[in-house]
């Protein structure tokens, strides 16, 4: 063989063994693929991978399968029109019953008058009562005149049950005479009654248990019926304007204090 040709061949031979080995001996770069771009919509379900594997569609396909938008839900069934119901018919309304309540009185309206007692008896002055009486009505006095109230509750205090001195459920006299009283110490009220006091008293119901001295006599005096005197005993303890309004009542509603026989106090108080 020509030397010239062997020296080639051998080239070629050795150029071939050195590309074997370089390609061998160099790693091998793992394929890139590209990802094609996603619009922005919503996808039906989360995308695996987008490598494909074996028995897998392309990459490409998977992305455009899974990156289609969701179909628009179905049109809601058309519901038939129903037909016009006539309204329920309305209800009867019920008249309301009348408010009952208690006729409010007017100023000029007559109060009916407390019971009249079986015997009205004017004494003359305040000599002449018995010794129990006179006694209670001296320590009413001298408790009025002291100008503490407090001491007059002590003497309402002596009586085995305590005088009646209100219409409410007061419990304390004391405190509700300093209450009634226009000055808030209660010496308003020993003012009046020292004004009573000093009057002649009316003797109801002689000779029967409800026998009492009461303090003014005025309290059981018609107040038509009054003599100049006894009107002027009137204007002693209320103005003129008080007695025209209780006139017009037709009963007495100032102050009273009544005393039984045994000296024991029953009640002081205003009102009917």
């Amino acid at each position: 063989m020509d030397p010239r040709r062997l020296a080639l061949l051998a080239g070629l031979v050795t150029t071939v063994v050195l590309g074997v080995a370089v390609i061998r001996i160099m790693p091998r770069e793992a394929p890139r693929i590209v990802e094609p771009a996603v619009p922005a919509t919503p996808l039906r379900a989360t995308i695996r991978d987008v490598t494909p594997g074996p028995g897998d569609p392309p990459a490409s396909s998977t992305i455009a399968a899974q990156a289609q938008p969701a179909p628009p839900p179905p049109p809601a069934a058309t519901q038939a029109p129903t037909a016009p119901t006539s309204p329920p018919p309305a209800a009867t309304p019920v008249p309301a019953p009348p408010a009952t309540s208690a006729p409010v009185p007017t100023p000029n309206a007559r109060r009916p008058a407390p019971p009249r007692p079986a015997s009205v008896e004017v004494l003359p002055d305040n000599e002449d009562l018995r010794e129990r009486v006179g006694s209670m009505r001296e320590r009413l006095m001298l408790a009025a005149r002291s100008g503490d109230i407090g001491r007059l509750g002590v003497v309402f205090q002596m009586n085995e049950t305590l005088p009646i001195f209100t219409r409410g459920g007061e419990r304390d006299p004391v405190a509700f005479w300093k209450k009634a009283s226009g000055d808030g110490e209660g010496r308003e009220i020993l003012a009046i009654l020292l004004n009573i006091l000093d009057l002649p008293p009316a003797l109801i119901n002689k000779g029967t248990p409800q026998e009492m001295y009461v303090w003014p006599y005025l309290a059981h005096v018609p107040l038509a019926d009054l003599s100049p005197r006894q009107s002027v005993d009137l204007y002693r303890l209320m103005t003129a304007q008080d007695v025209r309004d209780m006139r017009t009542l037709g009963s007495w509603v100032f102050w009273r204090l009544g005393i039984g026989p045994d000296g024991t106090v029953h009640f002081f108080l205003a009102g009917e």
